[in-house]
């Protein structure tokens, strides 16, 4: 696990046990956004249904958006990620399997809508992640963001 923003954001890797999750908690992570597709979660954990029981087991709100890996998420998904993100201020974890593309993705996007320039929002990322955002479709998704700044604004601040 590692924290964009202390306390607020935060990017990881699946967990691969339970104590991974406790560990998430312990750090005062309190939501979740869930990028893996349903087989990737399975892989780690045998069934979906009870990742997310473990997640619910910890009292752990989360989201599940599940993204191709290598890929941005889609600007619908990113909105429906916004919508959830505002609905509640706690800290924030965003997690795919290895804890860098996807991830990387979605936590340079929220950065950039912070006023970060895309590249900004990448490099500071990349400070506490070795190799965020791996693709370039993913590097245009987060400059998409930036062009598209004010209008994803209005969603998370809207009231």
């Amino acid at each position: 696990m590692y924290w964009v923003k202390k306390n607020r954001l935060a990017g990881s890797c699946i967990p691969y046990m339970e104590g991974e999750i406790q560990e998430w908690v312990m750090s005062g992570v309190r939501r979740v956004i869930v990028l893996p597709q349903d087989w990737e979660i399975e892989d780690a954990w045998g069934d979906v249904n009870y990742y997310f029981s473990m997640l619910r087991k910890y009292k752990l709100e989360f989201i599940h958006v599940p993204v191709e890996d290598n890929m941005p998420p889609t600007m619908e998904q990113f909105v429906e990620i916004l919508k959830w993100i505002k609905s509640n201020n706690s800290p924030l974890l965003v997690h795919c399997v290895w804890g860098i593309g996807r991830t990387g993705t979605v936590l340079s996007s929220i950065l950039t809508l912070e006023g970060l320039s895309w590249e900004e929002s990448i490099a500071n990322v990349r400070k506490v992640r070795e190799g965020a955002v791996q693709s370039y479709q993913q590097m245009l998704f987060v400059k998409e963001v930036e062009e598209k700044r004010e209008w994803l604004k209005s969603i998370l601040y809207s009231s």
